[in-house]
């Protein structure tokens, strides 16, 4: 009896040690990757459509990048492209990331419909919106799937959380979602348009910690914030038009905005991986 007694003791002490290396170890990985610097030369790719490419161009976001380069002495480099495109719709929704990046519809032979596993390869930074139509949210069924082009909450969410796990498996990377970019007063619904302010609040204030788990290299960009109106359309006075409904912000928002925008992105870089909320002073909303 008394042997027994001594080898559960022997067995207990070194289970016990394995349980310390071992929670040492794991201390000490998570001590080293909260602690990653940033290196001042990150490559950075935003992928969008139309809206995105006119705050790129008419909000100066190269020209930024440029001259914040040339004054702190960096060399960040973004590049910017619209994504996706033929041989893919022109689509760049919830479902549609789900579709290439998770369902298998991307090919990283084409740039077009690049795969995430080569994009992270290519650029630290990957940044993602969604057009206007997006904010198209139609009421939910009660029957939610992964795998439906349906614009609504029950399925964005699906999909979003689908994509949050996905974008996990990069830890080494960091990704900004934008918020939804509101539809123009004559392009959309009341309900629609509140629905869409719905998803924009539970991607701000849930999608990042509904399920406790860190996802500290998931950042989001408060498009909606600056360029939707209390009403939850697109305020008034970035309207291209008064008269018609085209939803594209106009110059002016670009402008605005843009300079924001590019301080978001090395605000990003810069922020240590122990929170996902950079510290701009800029107002941003960062879940």
């Amino acid at each position: 009896m008394g042997i027994k007694i001594i080898l559960m003791k022997n067995k207990k002490e070194k289970l016990s040690k394995k349980v310390f290396f071992l929670a040492l170890s794991c201390f000490s990985l998570l001590f080293f990757v909260k602690n990653v610097e940033a290196s001042g030369n990150e490559s950075i790719m935003f992928l969008h459509h139309s809206t995105g490419g006119n705050l790129y161009t008419t909000g100066g976001v190269s020209a930024w990048f440029s001259n914040y380069n040339q004054n702190n002495g960096t060399s960040y480099q973004i590049t910017q492209r619209s994504y996706p495109t033929t041989p893919y719709p022109w689509n760049n929704y919830p479902y549609d990331y789900w579709n290439l990046w998770i369902n298998g519809a991307c090919d990283s032979s084409d740039p077009d419909i690049e795969c995430m596993n080569t994009l992270t390869q290519n650029y630290e930074v990957i940044i993602f919106k969604h057009c206007y139509p997006g904010a198209a949210v139609l009421a939910d069924t009660g029957s939610p799937s992964v795998s439906s082009s349906v614009k609504s909450l029950e399925n964005y969410k699906l999909q979003y959380r689908a994509l949050r796990s996905m974008l996990d498996s990069y830890p080494n990377n960091k990704f900004i979602i934008w918020t939804l970019s509101p539809l123009h007063r004559l392009a959309t619904t009341e309900a629609n348009a509140q629905r869409a302010k719905e998803f924009v609040d539970w991607v701000k204030e849930d999608f990042l910690t509904e399920d406790s788990q860190p996802h500290e290299n998931i950042y989001i960009f408060d498009w909606w914030g600056y360029v939707a109106g209390l009403d939850n359309y697109l305020k008034y006075e970035y309207e291209i038009s008064h008269t018609g409904s085209d939803s594209h912000p106009n110059n002016q928002a670009n402008i605005d905005v843009g300079p924001i925008f590019s301080q978001f992105i090395v605000d990003t870089i810069d922020e240590s991986s122990d929170t996902t909320a950079p510290s701009a002073p800029s107002g941003l909303s960062v879940s």
